[in-house]
């Protein structure tokens, strides 16, 4: 895979507009700095964590003895349920509303961000497909840009969009992202059977 590839994948299973409305949701009481100090720390913080799980995910996966086929499979079901998820129901309601004025880790940068789907996927990517750690570091480093600038613009863009242009984006996303979990599944499948 091409660093584009590995970017767009990890850019659709982070789901930043799926995300925005939580985001929007758990920080509506902050002020205008508060919210961009927030957003900052939670971007961050899910960055660092992909980044080790890219890094040494593989010593977590070999002591646990999970073999590639069952990890492919693995992540295709995580992404399978993710995305039904992001087509048929908001993402936000996953997730309880009841946390404090400026959360810290979760909910954002901990599940929403770097949730099971992305940490099993940049194992996945580093172990399975054997894509070099530089070439995951650029790509993570491109995604959580893209992250950080969605977020940064979600108070006017969540203004300029709309509940149900958020939502209309989320679904498009939801389904390619349940493309990939299907083709992840039976590339599991397939390598355990052969």
């Amino acid at each position: 895979m091409t660093l584009a590839q590995v970017a767009v994948l990890l850019f659709l299973i982070t789901d930043p507009f799926g995300n925005l409305p939580l985001l929007l949701t758990v920080l509506r009481r902050l002020g205008h700095a508060a919210y961009l100090r927030a957003v900052l720390r939670e971007t961050a913080v899910a960055f660092v964590v992909l980044v080790v799980f890219a890094w040494k995910g593989d010593l977590l996966l070999g002591y646990l003895n999970v073999t590639q086929p069952s990890l492919s499979i693995a992540g295709g079901v995580i992404l399978a349920i993710i995305s039904l998820k992001m087509i048929f129901g908001q993402t936000q309601e996953t997730f309880d509303d009841h946390y404090a004025n400026d959360p810290l880790v979760v909910p954002i940068a901990i599940p929403a961000i770097a949730g099971p789907a992305a940490l099993t996927t940049v194992m996945l990517l580093s172990k399975q497909h054997g894509i070099p750690f530089q070439t995951l570091l650029g790509a993570l480093t491109l995604v959580f840009l893209a992250n950080l600038t969605t977020f940064l613009l979600g108070r006017p863009l969540g203004e300029w969009l709309g509940p149900r242009g958020l939502s209309a984006l989320e679904r498009l996303m939801g389904l390619l992202l349940n493309l990939v979990a299907v083709d992840m599944t039976m590339a599991g499948i397939k390598r355990f059977f052969t």
